[in-house]
């Protein structure tokens, strides 16, 4: 037997926090370790814990100590599970039974005693049986339907309770290792026919789990990084290279139209990196056929035609001459890459007209393409003009940073909100410009009418009596909050 270096209880305090250690010792003193065992340079045992079926716990080690740790409850690992079972293994070591490695005992059994063993396995565990056809080598293809049923399986035994994404994706897991192998014997289309069903299946059964430790979403993304590597392996099979740029834009499509949650987001440089002209012309098609369909997700068609406007770009970066890339950015939202095109070309009045149609928070963002191309003139004039008809505040922020970014402080001084106005005094009268500047903001306020910040100044600078009076006026004119109550928050 190989010999497992010594460990102390530091040791396990340095992979498990306070916590879950305080617990793992309350499992250890309740004796919830069973089954313990030794194989190999590996710890192996049952825990019984909260649930009615007792976890898996498994600790691997080198020479140096500790190099892996896992757990089937719902945290996978660095548990209270583990920190039981290792202290199981300080101060109990006589529980452990020491066993040959699992490789070893197979290879040591003969096909009778193989096949009996197995027949025990599936009497005890029946849906296992769907895994010898995944062992045939005979047959020309991997048949779809054999795995599609091993994801359905582990979805509809993995449960739908909190914590429960932790087992399907460890079942899930499990079915993705065939694909992989798979792939070592260089049986791409196999391999393709697996990955599929994991995506679909993941898919399909997304909604009904809370995937908040990324346990699902992490699976496909594993598929999708394996079928880069058989994409690459695969280049004279052309229904085959299709069809694996079918399961990658699945992947894509998927995350999408679920508000762009991380999930194939790796797809896209795939298919960009391996096709070729004619086959990211045939993408560019699946790209076109989605944008046509009415938008479902709940998430806004404009947020879905921009992410397939910005692949459909990269996918035609080649064939599109300026003025169907400029089609393709107003018809998927994508004002921003028109607005860059335009400039480059020097089409400045038609790029601002496009900017204008934006709404506020676009609009900022495309200002600052204005400002790279050194047109600060009409980005300020942009800005400065939609900031008089907006509620928007973060326009006004917009000017001043664009102006002390500048070191254009006078410019900058120029009132938004009471805040800010405080704010312009500040600056102002570090500059000795204060006396000068007051009269022209206040000019400024009684011609554009605003009423209710002037009120507001008066009594932030403590002159009650004019406040008053502009407070009278207001309610004369009818418009007492009328004025600049979209600016103030309290």
């Amino acid at each position: 037997m190989n010999n497992i270096p010594t460990i102390t209880e530091q040791d396990i305090r340095n992979i498990i926090d306070p916590a879950s250690f305080q617990r793992g010792q309350t499992h250890y003193n309740s004796d919830a370790i069973f089954n313990s065992r030794q194989q190999g340079m590996a710890l192996k045992a049952r825990c019984q814990g909260s649930r009615s079926q007792a976890y898996r716990v498994e600790v691997a080690f080198n020479n140096a100590g500790i190099v892996s740790n896992q757990c089937s409850c719902p945290l996978g690992g660095h548990c209270k599970h583990v920190a039981a079972l290792l202290l199981t293994w300080i101060h109990d070591p006589e529980k452990f039974l020491e066993q040959p490695e699992v490789d070893q005992l197979l290879e040591q059994s003969t096909k009778a005693e193989l096949i009996s063993l197995i027949k025990k396995m599936l009497r005890r565990e029946p849906e296992l049986e769907s895994l010898l056809q995944t062992v045939n080598k005979q047959q020309a293809a991997a048949n779809p339907e054999i795995y599609r049923r091993q994801v359905n399986n582990a979805f509809q035994h993995g449960g739908y309770e909190w914590g429960d994404t932790y087992e399907v994706g460890d079942e899930l897991s499990s079915v993705k290792e065939t694909a992989d192998e798979f792939v070592q014997e260089g049986d791409y289309a196999s391999a393709v026919t697996v990955y599929e069903s994991i995506i679909n299946g993941i898919i399909e059964n997304f909604y009904s789990y809370e995937d908040e430790e990324g346990e699902l979403g992490g699976v496909i993304n594993d598929c999708v990084e394996e079928l880069d590597t058989c994409l690459s392996h695969v280049q004279n099979d052309k229904a085959l290279r299709e069809h694996i740029m079918q399961v990658l834009f699945t992947a894509f499509n998927f995350d999408v139209k679920a508000g762009g949650i991380g999930i194939g987001e790796e797809a896209p440089d795939i298919l960009l990196k391996h096709a070729s002209p004619d086959e990211r012309r045939m993408i560019a098609g699946w790209v076109r056929e989605e944008i046509a369909r009415p938008d479902k997700s709940g998430w806004g068609t404009r947020f879905r035609d921009q992410w397939y406007g910005g692949f459909l770009l990269d996918l035609e970066a080649d064939d599109l001459d300026d003025e169907a890339y400029l089609r393709v950015c107003r018809e998927t939202g994508r004002i921003g890459d028109a607005v860059e095109r335009l400039l480059t070309l020097g089409r400045l009045e038609e790029a601002i007209r496009d900017a204008e149609r934006e709404g506020d928070y676009d609009l900022m963002s495309i200002a600052g393409i204005f400002v790279q191309h050194g047109h600060h003139t009409e980005a300020e004039k942009m800005i400065r003009q939609r900031s008089k008809t907006s509620s928007d505040t973060r326009l006004l922020d917009w000017l001043k940073k664009h102006y002390l970014a500048r070191n254009d402080k006078v410019a900058g001084l120029q009132p938004p909100v009471l805040a800010y106005y405080q704010e312009i005094r500040l600056l102002a009268k570090m500059l000795d410009r204060w006396e000068d500047l007051r009269p022209k903001i206040m000019a400024y306020l009684k011609k554009t009418q605003n009423t209710y910040l002037m009120i507001q100044v008066a009594l932030d600078e403590g002159d009650i009596m004019e406040a008053l009076v502009l407070l009278r006026t207001s309610q004369a004119r009818g418009y007492t909050a009328a004025y600049g109550s979209g600016y103030f928050y309290g």
